[in-house]
């Protein structure tokens, strides 16, 4: 029975669950806050406060597991879509490194991975599409050193866009639109994902200031402002059939607001994410644990 960490902008999401045949059942969940400044793109910065918040949190909330997979969704990680010949698969990963490094000029320390997420043929030439991801080997390294100190078991490490591309393609409710967008509401960012039948088609960060720095009315503004953007783009797809939903997750106590927002002056269909179909929760369904959910699809 593993359980799931996601590293946001100061926060840390926990998901405790039995996972079997795609079927999780969460046994425990907790969130905590932490000073933004412990982390950041190159990795943990402040490890021996991060432990010791850590080993508290899991003392006092009866985590027992120890085996463990993470899920990051912060600035260590970039994001990058690329079209590559499809070639034989031991040879992809040197490529994606390659066309990585020369379009986003990283330097080789970075640690790279990819998700393919369609076959094109263009001029009778097969294609990949993939969404590559590049992480600095510093961070990577930190996150493990963490989970060795808290003596806990490291399975995996996945990224919030994978997270968020695997937990869709089980929900036939968005799977199934034409075109739909997830926005992920985070305390200090914000993550839009459009989605066309199920496939991923691009994603958008953004900064978001806190409700500490900012009213609640200009929060919901902001991103009422950034969902606009995203249905503007989604016309300038072939497809041009518009959003036909809107799901929100993340900070559950500010979702019921935006939703009737955005239902309201962008006159889109808008819903907060319930309970997958896969998940079983005995509790109230808290939306702001789908990536750490998301995460365990890849252990069913």
């Amino acid at each position: 029975m593993p359980i799931s960490i996601e590293f946001k902008s100061g926060v840390v999401n926990i998901v405790e669950a039995k996972v079997k045949k795609y079927n999780i059942e969460v046994k425990k969940v907790y969130s905590f806050d932490f000073p933004e400044e412990w982390i950041d793109s190159t990795g943990i910065l402040d490890m021996n406060n991060l432990v010791l918040l850590f080993e508290q949190v899991l003392k006092e909330q009866g985590f027992k597991e120890k085996q463990c997979s993470i899920c990051l969704n912060n600035s260590s990680v970039i994001y990058r879509e690329l079209n590559v010949p499809k070639i034989e698969d031991k040879k992809m990963p040197l490529l994606v490194r390659s066309e990585m490094m020369d379009v986003l000029n990283l330097t080789p320390d970075y640690i790279m991975d990819f998700t393919i997420l369609e076959e094109l043929t263009e001029e009778s030439t097969e294609t990949y599409r993939l969404l590559a991801v590049a992480c600095p080997s510093s961070a990577i390294e930190s996150y493990m050193l963490l989970m060795k100190r808290l003596k806990l078991k490291l399975v995996s490490i996945d990224s919030a866009t994978n997270s968020i591309i695997k937990t869709v393609s089980l929900i036939p409710a968005i799977s199934q639109k034409e075109q739909a967008i997830i926005v992920d509401v985070g305390s200090g960012h914000l993550r839009l994902y459009l989605f066309e039948m199920g496939l991923y088609v691009l994603s958008r960060n953004n900064r978001l200031v806190s409700l500490n720095e900012s009213t609640r009315e200009e929060v919901i503004a902001t991103i009422e402002d950034n969902v606009n953007k995203m249905i503007q783009f989604s016309y300038t797809r072939g497809a041009k059939v518009g959003i036909k939903n809107i799901v929100l997750i993340g900070r559950d106590e500010i979702l019921p607001d935006l939703q009737q927002r955005i239902s309201d002056d962008l006159a889109v269909p808008c819903e907060i994410m319930q309970c997958p179909s896969f998940v079983y929760w005995n509790q109230q369904f808290e939306s702001k644990y789908v990536n750490a959910i998301g995460t365990l699809v890849r252990l069913a």
